[in-house]
């Protein structure tokens, strides 16, 4: 009678765990909006991004292409997920340089960070 107990628990846990976890919104980067950065143009982002509010830097293009986003270029802003987004700013205060490198690769890789143009 325990192990029926028991199981009956693990069943109804995981039951629990996996209808909770599935039904939350998930990231996608077709869903979009306008912004407008401190310069007053507008750029179309994933909706769930964070982005920065002025243009990018030749530097941070440079960056950019060495995580493997190669859209970049000369008055785009740059928009990242918003998950990943505190996980690199964990990272960033706890971790390593080559760990936050590491994450942005991971991160480009799947979708999670990007460049968009003014229109």
């Amino acid at each position: 009678m325990t192990k029926l107990k028991y199981t009956l628990l693990l069943t109804l846990t995981s039951s629990l765990f996996v209808g909770c976890t599935s039904t939350g919104p998930t990231f996608n980067i077709n869903d979009t909006m306008v912004v407008k950065t401190i310069d007053g143009k507008s750029y179309t982002i994933p909706k769930g991004t964070s982005h920065t509010r002025e243009a990018v830097t030749p530097k941070a293009i440079k960056f950019y292409k060495k995580i493997g986003v190669n859209n970049c270029k000369d008055g785009d802003i740059t928009w990242e997920e918003e998950s990943f987004a505190e996980s690199i700013n964990s990272i960033m205060r706890n971790g390593t340089k080559e760990d936050g490198i590491a994450l942005y690769r991971e991160a480009a890789s799947e979708g999670k960070v990007g460049c968009a143009s003014a229109h």
